[in-house]
């Protein structure tokens, strides 16, 4: 069967609208929809609805997939949650599972015939047997993140007595759980060899590919201007509980002692939550709260130095990808990097503990770097590895190979 200028038909499912593009889990579902059509394929999307406005979503969605909206809550709720101790399925997928998925997918495939069904996350894993059971159609998984790791990193930092015990019950039920269900896929298409490695650990009968997430190439035109010294910012939602976590250790752990040699550093935080963020009356007015931005860009274009202080996660960082692609100087931690391509002071600055991010945020603030070519080598590798053109390929090709195998 020759497919090499077969244009496919795609379903692909995702447990949230992806927009607006503000949250590495939009930014990956996003990228792939939109440059896997714009390479000629036809794509039907499916996700639930939330309270996303149907119009807007239509409208832009719309320009280059026909969309469909579920309405069904996935919200968390504590009762919910409560009764989830006794099922063998972690909370975080479960609430996933809803009548109104299963009707459309039994409605849709009874209506439409595709050549591939792309779920996202393994949130919309179960479809799997819903699936298998109406049709022959091959069926990917995207793992964004290979969730049971970041339940244990997760549980791994908990002080909370309860929320400690309920992680580690999640996380056993992660590891039962995931492995199992990736195996009933045809590929299971992870974001870093990282993440491909531990599943195949944890089952050999995964059959597995990685391709990494993308930028946008408009991103690589962005230049840094007017730069504020001595300014820092972070990004990201609070929503997000590693967001949250690493930024509580941040402020309490690691910023005080950076303040204590540059006392006119300035940090600040942009995202959804982070201008009710509780910080240190000592570094309280080296905090500037600035929260939820339409143009994030804009915002950081004058800033210095971007701190990414993840204990917590799994995959890759789309963030630190695309601000790597503007020429950012970053500094993050080993989780944060894991999947990216890149070296400690040649790309990034990379530290785990907080002596090792006051220390490396020193040198940086008194020029032991080269920040100029740290940001030119970080386009670089951008450019020559993650461009959403690239990836959206990749992604075609690896469906195609199922086409075949089929």
């Amino acid at each position: 069967m020759i497919l090499e200028n077969y244009k496919l038909k795609i379903l692909q499912l995702s447990p949230q609208i992806p927009l607006p593009l503000d949250s590495g889990g939009r930014i990956g579902i996003h990228g792939i929809l939109k440059h896997v059509a714009e390479r000629g394929n036809q794509v039907y999307f499916a996700a639930y609805q939330k309270d996303f406005d149907l119009k807007t979503a239509q409208a832009q969605l719309g320009k280059f997939c026909n969309p469909s909206f579920i309405k069904s809550s996935t919200e968390n709720k504590i009762l919910p949650a409560f009764a989830n101790l006794f099922s063998s399925v972690p909370y975080n997928i479960s609430k996933y599972k809803t009548k109104e998925m299963e009707k459309f997918l039994m409605t849709f495939l009874n209506k439409y015939k595709v050549d591939i069904i792309h779920v996202d996350h393994l949130h919309l894993g179960w479809t799997v047997d819903l699936i298998k059971n109406l049709s022959d159609i091959p069926v990917v998984l995207r793992e964004h993140n290979l969730e049971l790791k970041i339940m244990q990193r997760f549980s791994e930092q908990q002080k909370n007595f309860f929320l400690k015990k309920y992680s580690d019950i999640q996380l056993k039920k992660f590891i039962k759980y995931e492995p199992a269900l990736a195996e009933k896929f045809d590929k299971c298409i992870m974001v870093s060899e990282e993440d491909e490695k531990e599943l195949i650990k944890m089952n050999p009968k995964v059959k597995t590919a990685t391709i990494s997430v993308g930028v946008e190439k408009d991103l690589l035109r962005i230049n840094k201007k007017n730069v504020i010294p001595f300014s820092m910012f972070h990004v990201g939602s609070m929503s997000w509980l590693p967001n949250l976590d690493g930024l509580n250790w941040y402020l309490n752990e690691v910023f005080p002692g950076i303040v204590d040699h540059f006392p006119n550093v300035k940090l600040y935080l942009y995202g959804t939550g982070t201008e009710k963020i509780k910080t240190p009356s000592s570094i309280e007015t080296n905090i500037i709260k600035i929260g939820y931005v339409k143009d994030i860009w804009k915002e950081i274009n004058d800033k210095q130095l971007a701190v990414v202080p993840l204990r917590v996660g799994s995959g890759i960082r789309v963030k630190i990808i695309e601000m790597l692609a503007t020429g950012q100087n970053i500094i993050t931690t080993t989780v944060g990097k894991e999947g990216i391509s890149v070296i400690d002071g040649k790309e990034v600055i990379i530290a785990d503990s907080a002596d090792d991010f006051v220390n490396k945020t020193l040198d940086y603030f008194s020029n032991k770097y080269d920040n100029a070519a740290m940001s030119l080598n970080a386009k670089s590798i951008i450019e020559e590895n993650y461009t959403w053109e690239k990836i959206a390929e990749k992604f075609e090709n690896e469906y195609k190979k199922l086409l075949i195998l089929k």
